[in-house]
């Protein structure tokens, strides 16, 4: 993990590594470049579970097979051309820490250029893809069926967090580390930000830490008006559903973020892990949310009534009722 305080964590791996090599610290420009792969390796390992799984789920679900053929060809393009950015990203990776670590900086930082611009054009598809699958969930299955279909692709994730959260078992400030540094590597990886580089904002709040992402990655690039006019409607929830906020306008994509964030740990734990405000897509009369906001509370007793009421859930007796 990087050590950096965390205000600083919102800052791009590539960014430091660019600055770290125009500064002659070869040692640092080849651990940051090394970090953005660790930084990206979940991103991958799960785009490359999902491409497959989510398949054969909508299959089991009942989906026609006529309806599924050419999704699956399009998800089997999609998996062998991440497969192929993800090898060509490491190589590139590789290229440039062999250059620094040989003290020549000549073409380093157009190899690390070129390494982030391979892992984007690899990650956006399959962002893409599983969207799609999404979108063709709802058509076919009615969207009320997405919220399950997350659960069951998200299942070895919900079975991990009452032994790696329980305050019974770990100080909670130790799991809020845990917290923090584990989504400042993903959001990274992710590539977040206007320039796609992983920079966000992380700033401290008298309860709370707060992450906030214009736009994040993955889910949040489908929002920006530009982008959702040229998307499948049905990438975004039509109804008011406790696996979205219980708001219209969130993208398919986005909701396991509530699902893994809120709802399964407050069924698990009795409150949520990270409290979010998703990104809502503009419609006739409503203005829409680009931007996504984390909360990630000092104390569980911190978080707010609303982030149970949100997901369907009964808030605490005495949680607070102020929204951040």
């Amino acid at each position: 993990m990087r050590t950096d305080p965390w205000p600083g964590q919102g800052r791009s791996s590539y960014v430091l590594a660019h600055a770290a090599l125009c500064e002659g610290r070869a040692d640092d420009a080849v651990a940051l470049a090394r970090m953005t792969v660790q930084e990206a390796q979940e991103a991958y390992d799960l785009y490359a579970l999902w491409l497959v799984r989510l398949p054969d789920l909508l299959a089991g679900r009942g989906v026609a097979d006529e309806d599924l053929l050419g999704a699956r060809a399009e998800s089997a393009r999609v998996a062998a051309a991440l497969d192929r950015g993800w090898r060509d990203y490491g190589i590139l990776i590789d290229r440039f820490v062999a250059v620094v670590s040989a003290s020549s900086a000549d073409g380093a930082a157009d190899l690390l250029d070129q390494a982030r611009s391979t892992w984007l054009a690899a990650h956006d598809p399959a962002t893409d893809q599983l969207a799609g699958l999404l979108a063709l969930a709802a058509r076919r299955l009615g969207e009320a069926a997405v919220g399950s279909l997350w659960d069951d692709l998200l299942g070895h994730y919900y079975a991990a967090i009452a032994d790696t959260y329980d305050p019974a078992t770990r100080p909670w400030d130790r799991s809020l580390e845990r917290l923090g540094l584990d989504i400042f590597e993903a959001v990274r990886g992710h590539l977040t930000g206007p320039r796609r580089d992983g920079s966000f904002e992380v700033r401290e709040e008298s309860d709370r830490w707060v992450l906030e992402f214009a736009p994040c990655g993955s889910g949040g690039r489908t929002y920006p008006s530009e982008a959702a006019t040229e998307r499948d409607a049905r990438e975004f929830t039509q109804g008011e559903h406790d696996w979205a906020w219980r708001t219209r306008g969130v993208c398919l994509y986005c909701v396991h973020c509530c699902q893994l964030q809120q709802r399964a740990p407050i069924e698990r734990l009795g409150f949520p892990l990270r409290v979010i405000e998703p990104p809502v897509r503009a419609s006739e009369g409503a203005p829409g949310r680009d931007r996504c906001r984390w909360s990630l509370y000092k104390d569980p007793a911190l978080v707010p009534a609303h982030a149970y009421s949100d997901v369907g859930a009964v808030p605490p007796v005495d949680a607070p009722l102020s929204r951040p």
